[in-house]
């Protein structure tokens, strides 16, 4: 049986991009987005020296929350791994700034609000070790209404 396809799956990929782009200025100012990025473009994988089969990324590392499925909420990077941050909040909820548990091993660069409530953050590793980088979003009408939601991504660095 043959299913029709609908532009559902198209609309989706739209939202994803305008809340990076918005990210991608530094500024909190949106810009059009020329492509859609794919993990080959900013994300080199490699062995690590300890185990063959956990996989270190390297580069630039983009983290989109809420994604469509399956959220990252842990990574094994290398040192000098950039790490793009974008949080979107749902209707009435902003997100407050990025914070690491260990400054000195995960850096947090760049922290600002974007349009819409949504959170721009660039950190990067500077040294080996284990940081977490956490963030909470709040709802904006009522401080006492609806409890508020933490996101986090434990990143373990190595050489």
């Amino acid at each position: 049986m043959r299913h029709r396809r609908t532009g559902v799956s198209a609309l989706t990929v739209a939202a994803l991009i305008v809340p990076a782009a918005a990210c991608a200025s530094g500024t909190g100012a949106t810009e059009p987005a020329k492509r859609s990025p794919s993990a080959s473009d900013s994300v080199r994988p490699s062995a690590t020296a300890g185990s063959s089969t956990r996989l270190c990324l390297s580069g630039t590392v983009t983290v989109r929350y809420p994604p469509a499925d399956n959220p990252l909420h842990s990574a094994c990077v290398h040192v000098g791994t950039a790490i793009r941050i974008t949080l979107k909040p749902t209707a009435n909820y902003r997100w407050a700034p990025v914070t690491s548990s260990q400054a000195k091993t995960v850096t947090v660069l760049d922290d600002h609000p974007a349009p819409g409530g949504t959170r721009c953050a660039t950190a990067r590793d500077a040294t080996a070790g284990t940081a977490t980088l956490t963030s909470a979003y709040t709802y904006t009408p009522d401080p006492h209404g609806p409890p508020s939601r933490a996101w986090r991504l434990t990143l373990t660095v190595v050489p």
